[in-house]
């Protein structure tokens, strides 16, 4: 025994039966009354927003004759044949399945045909995009000048396929999406008609699902009130659907925010083992990262999809430590590009994991560089800042010494030595890294001159441990200097180039596909300057880097990455890509961070500025250290 379908028995058979498309049926209800029908029509839209419906309306309500003063009234000889499916002056044409010149040949030799019964034949060809172009040629000339007794109403998911002499034959009617609170009205009308007990939060949740299509609302009740006997809650509708709840998925983008990979990855694997769809999952992932976006925005009036509990979460998110733009445009992208790849993924929660990972260390990157900044800007020691009236080179004559990282990039902070006459009691380093809630600038302070030197005097310049230039006029500083703000940028090496190649490369496919595949068969071999010279495999890949709009997009992906504005320099070199493939991988620091201490305590253990401080008397008492996320 077979039942029809729930969004057949409750499609709309009134204009006053349509939701949300009022400023559709009060024009064609003026037409009617007016008696100014059109020849054609074009209804247009989103799936399952009402198209079909409004023209089986339009028909019956053009050959009414029923006595009403608000056609159609659905009582009439006419109305109750067009409903039923009996009327022979209605015909709709699916043009998915008869889209060639035949058939519409054929059309047009029964267009001439004068109706059976009704006062208009109503013609709807519905997907009328799937037409070819030679049967679109040949309806042209029926739809611009048609028999008085003939009305083509034309529907559509996608009229920017359709021939423009076709829109201009037509009068264009744009079906919008159905909003929550209207689909969450239609559904709670058919619950009411059906007798069945669905929760109001369940009843949001699908309307939010449907994605503003009434038909796609109507079919998920259908599912789920054939699942349950009883009443049906958010929990259930859920679990059928499978969706993650709202409040996992909040938590999981905490946990991004805080930098947990391993919370966040549990949290993922709980939902998928509970039965949620990874795409789904994505979904309402980007659905909560959107909310937070336009809640920094100030658009919270429309965010009434996600739900008041859900909202005032992600609001509270949006004010908590890690929280900015850089973040939610990378969690965004990241998890978009998951969505990509799920569909040839041999495990599935892969890409999400490997989304919430990148989203991480990309935020903790970007995290770091903007400690390191603001630390060489506002927690440099006075004795890095000239008195008034000090020349330019006020920095290297206080005797102040920036050091590079191995990397090449600027060193866990600067190594001084100042004035006085006892042997140096202690030293404090500091490394700047990531994970660390403080960073410091490292420092070397030798308050004492050693006991066997000669003694100090008033004008001798502070010695500088670790320069490899010595100044040749000392600097007296008699007053508290003032805070000048460091504008020199640490040059580029080829070492920190080199240690970020993977990830120039991964971040461009985000950018540009083609210089991705073409970046994977190029490797920097030098650095001058500010200049990065990058060895090709090929002349070609030498000649496509070289043009100036790609060269522009490789720049400034390669600046953002490396903190500092770089230009590139494309040559041809034969073995570039084994020298890639060899590289050791970089190391991101994310699950080997006791490793990478130990190491790092080690190497400021044996820097020699440190030896010579311990020869003359000093001890290490602390080793302040956070892993260098750059």
């Amino acid at each position: 025994m077979t039942s029809q379908a729930l969004y057949n028995r409750w499609r709309s058979q009134t204009f006053d039966d349509v939701m949300g498309q009022d400023h559709i049926t009060t024009t064609l209800r003026s037409q009617i009354r007016a008696g100014r029908v059109g020849h054609a029509y074009l209804f247009t839209g989103l799936r399952g927003t009402g198209k079909t419906s409004m023209a089986r309306i339009m028909a019956k309500a053009v050959n009414c004759v029923g006595e009403t003063d608000n056609p159609p009234c659905n009582v009439c000889e006419m109305c109750t044949r067009i409903t039923s499916g009996r009327s022979l002056d209605l015909m709709e044409i699916d043009a998915a399945s008869n889209r060639g010149i035949d058939e519409i040949r054929e059309l047009r030799e029964r267009v001439g045909f004068v109706p059976h019964e009704a006062r208009y034949k109503v013609y709807v060809i519905d997907e009328v995009h799937m037409l070819t172009k030679e049967a679109s040629n040949a309806l042209l000339k029926t739809l611009e000048e048609p028999p008085p007794h003939v009305i083509f109403i034309l529907c559509t998911t996608e009229p920017h396929r359709l021939l423009d002499t076709i829109l201009s034959r037509c009068q264009r009617f744009d079906f919008r999406r159905a909003s929550v609170g209207v689909l969450r009205a239609k559904l709670e009308h058919i619950c009411a008609g059906e007798n069945l007990r669905v929760s109001t939060e369940a009843l949001e949740y699908i309307a939010r699902r449907a994605s503003g299509s009434f038909r796609d609302a109507e079919s998920l009740l259908e599912h789920i009130a054939g699942y349950a006997e009883g009443s049906v809650d958010l929990d259930l509708v859920q679990h059928l659907l499978g969706a993650a709840p709202a409040e996992l998925v909040t938590r999981m983008i905490a946990a991004m925010l805080s930098a947990d990979a391993g919370t966040g990855l549990r949290l993922i694997n709980q939902a998928l083992d509970q039965g949620a769809d990874p795409r789904q999952f994505i979904g309402e992932v980007l659905d909560q990262l959107r909310g937070m976006l336009l809640l920094s925005a100030g658009c919270d009036d429309t965010l009434s999809s996600l739900g008041p509990a859900t909202v005032d979460a992600l609001r509270t998110l949006t004010g908590a430590p890690g929280f900015d733009a850089s973040f939610l445009l990378q969690a965004i992208r990241s998890f978009t590009d998951a969505a990509q790849a799920l569909r040839n993924a041999i495990r599935t929660e892969l890409p999400l994991e490997v989304a919430l990972v990148e989203t991480i260390t990309a935020s903790t990157v970007s995290a770091g560089a903007r400690r390191v900044a603001d630390q060489t800007a506002t927690d440099l020691p006075s004795a890095a800042y000239a008195p008034a009236g000090a020349p330019e080179s006020a920095e290297s004559d206080a005797g102040v010494e920036r050091g590079a990282s191995p990397e090449g990039r600027p060193a866990a902070g600067a190594v001084t030595q100042g004035e006085g006459e006892k042997p140096a009691t202690s030293v404090s380093l500091a490394a700047v890294g990531a994970g660390a809630p403080d960073t410091e600038a490292m420092t070397i302070a030798e308050h004492e001159q050693a006991s066997d030197g000669p003694e100090p005097t008033p004008e001798a310049e502070p010695a500088t441990i670790g320069s490899d230039e010595e100044d040749s006029e000392p600097a007296r500083v008699e007053e508290p200097p003032e805070r000048a703000a460091v504008d020199e940028v640490e040059p580029i090496s080829l070492a920190w180039v080199q240690g970020k190649w993977s990830q120039i490369i991964s971040r461009m496919g985000a950018v540009d596909r083609s210089l991705q595949a073409i970046l994977r068969s190029t490797y920097p071999v030098r650095v001058s300057g500010d200049v990065v010279v990058l060895g090709c495999e090929s002349p070609f890949h030498r000649d496509t880097l070289g043009e100036e709009k790609r060269a522009l997009s490789v720049e400034r992906v390669m600046s953002e990455l490396l903190e500092a504005p770089c230009r590139i320099q494309c040559v041809h070199e034969k073995g570039i890509s084994d020298r890639s493939r060899n590289e050791p991988a970089q190391d991101e620091h994310l699950f080997s961070r006791m490793d990478r201490r130990k190491q790092r305590e080690q190497e400021l253990l044996n820097h020699p500025a440190v030896k010579a401080l311990e020869q003359r008397g000093g001890q290490v008492t602390r080793v302040d250290l956070a892993e260098d996320e750059s």
